[in-house]
């Protein structure tokens, strides 16, 4: 079956020099996703994708669009994600871009280069990668943008490996996750633009629902988390009134595919529902040819 995975981590070693805590990022992986972690080489990342048959949308090397972060080093890091797609179009779709929301204009400008000269399918944020609630006013630049170009955004939602098990959470804030205001607030604000949520939407998967159901320029990817896992309301909206909303996103190499197929085929999804997930629904979201 053909596969498109919408979040696959840029986790090459070129990549990591872009990431601000790379001893976060490694305990991150340890403790919550139960992995080794073990950064390849471009070559390496490119075949464990094209083994598994993957076509992939990457995610900045940065992790999230914290405060402060030097434009210069966004666009440097951009431009190598343009790079892997330029140099292995066979299995790099695209990315997601990764500007901090307080840049304004500038911010906006970036998000403009990237979409018409690197290969940007539109951008991921979210307040569990900015702290800012998507909702807000500074988002509004970067959203005009993607919805002149015809791009989505990928909006965070729900509960986050990024914090988990820290006193505080790492200052994360999950009551900005619920869809409901924040997804809700911006799918109205800007009607003709089209929204991803990002994971399993868990506590928050019937607001989620809602919104989808409501919303017809809302849907969801899954990354992050293992099928089995989904609460059982999920399941059974994937296999009926969602089917058509919701696509297949992995976080690659923090779960592997060996692993993540194995979940999705064994959790009674109908076989149409799977080629929906797995490849047909971004194919149509995104606009890619058959």
């Amino acid at each position: 079956m053909e596969v498109i995975d919408v979040q696959v981590q840029t986790f090459t070693r070129e990549a990591m020099k872009y990431h601000p805590n790379l001893n976060e990022i490694e305990v991150m992986i340890r403790t919550v996703f139960k992995r080794e972690s073990a950064f390849t080489s471009e070559e390496e990342f490119i075949t464990g994708l094209r083994a598994a048959g993957v076509k992939a949308i990457m995610m900045s090397p940065m992790g999230w669009a914290k405060a402060n972060r030097d434009l210069a080093q966004i666009k440097e890091m951009h431009d190598y994600m343009g790079h892997l797609k330029k140099t292995y179009p066979d299995t790099i779709l695209g990315c997601w871009g990764d500007i901090d929301p307080n840049l304004g204009d500038q911010g906006a400008r970036e998000l403009e280069r990237c979409i018409k000269d690197v290969g940007m399918l539109g951008i991921y944020t979210g307040a569990i990668l900015t702290g800012i609630p998507v909702n807000d006013k500074k988002y509004r630049p970067l959203f005009e943008v993607c919805a002149e170009a015809g791009v989505p955004v990928k909006l965070s939602v729900g509960m986050t490996a990024i914090g988990q098990g820290k006193p505080g959470g790492g200052g994360v804030h999950l009551s900005y996750e619920n869809p409901i205001p924040y997804v809700d607030d911006v799918a109205i604000q800007f009607p003709n633009l089209t929204i991803i949520a990002a994971h399993c939407a868990w506590p928050f998967h019937n607001e989620m629902t809602a919104v989808m159901i409501h919303k017809s320029n809302v849907h969801n990817e899954l990354h992050g988390w293992s099928p089995k896992y989904f609460p059982a309301e999920l399941k059974r909206e994937i296999n009926g009134r969602l089917q058509d909303r919701v696509m297949f996103g992995s976080d690659y190499p923090w779960f592997s595919y060996e692993r993540l197929f194995h979940d999705w085929e064994t959790e009674g999804y109908k076989p149409e529902v799977l080629e929906k997930v797995f490849y047909k629904n971004a194919q149509r979201i995104f606009g890619f040819e058959g």
